[in-house]
């Protein structure tokens, strides 16, 4: 088994101001640093996955914060209370400039890694002689890890999101720190689990909720689905069409006349190419695969009238994993009801309207009633507030 190298977070922060404060210039580079698959190390007994440069200079020193996700973890040794994280200097001979004594191999850069709150782990090479790599591009470091099999196995996110940023390259000719674009990437296709068990739950009382998979999946019985894939522009009404199935990262409007818990079962598709964001629109709803911030379109919420899409209206909402909003650009509509029907589910979504006819009732969410009302509560005669004992 390798030794680990003994990370210990002062002597890395050194080395990364070490990088930044001796750079005399900065510039951007479309230079690139790539992230490989995980592989599994019989010697080390563990995941590890290969950090390479994709370069057009020579360097001569790097440091980069590779953020990982939940379940993801980065493994270490402990001694003395001292975490030492396994990450490792590529030992390839034609990238690292290198002595030998018999057959001692001594490098002339060191690695360190150390793991900041937010699974944030900052890396960093520095050759104390300010020794230059041999190539342009070669494998820089190995990170070893362990994942959360039971994380995953209950995760609607298909494969994990890794994100680098602040990479920082340096010249030992004047000392010139060249900036890759930050990037986010999914390169992990081993290692992961496949196999999902997810969450389905709409309320008796609501009927009605959303719903995005990361993999096919027939509807639970008592369940139905359905697309929002046309809109009457001029009465603002949108058009449910009902599905036989989920499709895998496809959003859905979905109904259960007497409500619905439990789980659905799938295989997500690693090999698949996803977004990194985790956001999928087709035609009026948008799913996310992971909570997502959202402050355009509407949200559907219970404000006391039954759900309804209401309008962000700038507003940020923490969106859960697995759910889905309404997306009409166009729309200055301030929510959107649903229309019931006992055997069909509901059929279509109808705006409501900011303007209140004279003679008619409505509840505070802008509800039109049909008859007057005859429950205890606030509501709108026209554009007068009543209050019903």
């Amino acid at each position: 088994m390798k030794k680990p190298i003994l990370i210990v977070y002062l002597f890395a922060l050194i080395m990364v101001l070490g990088v930044a404060t001796n750079a005399r210039a900065q510039e951007s580079t479309t230079d690139q640093i790539v992230l490989s698959d995980l592989t599994w190390d019989e010697d080390m007994e563990a995941y590890g996955f290969t950090v390479s440069l994709e370069g057009s200079r020579i360097y001569t020193a790097y440091n980069m914060d590779i953020f990982l996700p939940q379940g993801v973890n980065v493994l270490y040794s402990e001694e003395d209370e001292e975490k030492s994280y396994w990450v490792f200097l590529s030992e390839d001979q034609s990238f690292y400039p290198f002595t030998k004594a018999g057959k001692k191999v001594t490098y002339k850069h060191d690695v360190s890694g150390n793991l900041l709150p937010g699974n944030q782990l900052r890396v960093s090479c520095i050759s104390q002689e300010n020794a230059e790599f041999k190539a342009m591009e070669g494998e820089l470091f190995t990170v070893y890890v362990s994942l959360d099999e039971s994380f995953y196995a209950s995760s609607f996110s298909p494969k994990p999101i890794i994100t680098v940023s602040g990479i920082a390259l340096v010249v030992k000719e004047n000392s010139t720190k060249y900036e890759p674009a930050d990037f986010s990437c999914r390169p992990f296709t081993t290692g992961v689990t496949a196999a999902r068990s997810l969450p389905i739950n709409i309320s008796a009382t609501n009927k009605v909720g959303t719903l995005i998979l990361p993999f096919d999946a027939d509807l639970p019985e008592g369940v139905k689905a359905y697309s929002c894939d046309a809109v009457d522009e001029g009465e603002q009404t949108l058009t449910l069409t009902a599905a036989d199935a989920f499709e895998a990262c496809k959003p859905y409007i979905v109904y259960a006349e007497n409500g619905y818990s439990g789980s659905i079962n799938g295989t997500v598709d690693l090999s698949a190419d996803y977004p990194v964001d985790d956001v999928y629109t087709e035609w009026y709803l948008t799913g996310v695969l992971s909570t997502t911030v959202v402050n355009t379109g509407y949200i559907m919420q219970n404000k006391g009238d039954g759900p309804q899409f209401y309008n962000a209206d700038g507003a940020n909402f923490s969106l859960p994993a697995g759910r889905c909003y309404l997306t009409l650009p166009a729309s200055e509509a301030k929510a959107f009801s649903f229309k019931f029907d006992a055997e069909e589910g509901t059929t279509e979504i109808s705006s409501l309207s900011d303007e209140r006819e004279s003679d008619a009732w409505y509840t505070l969410q802008g509800v039109k009633l049909e008859t007057p009302p005859t429950e205890k509560g606030v509501y709108f005669y026209g554009e007068q507030k009543v209050f019903i004992k």
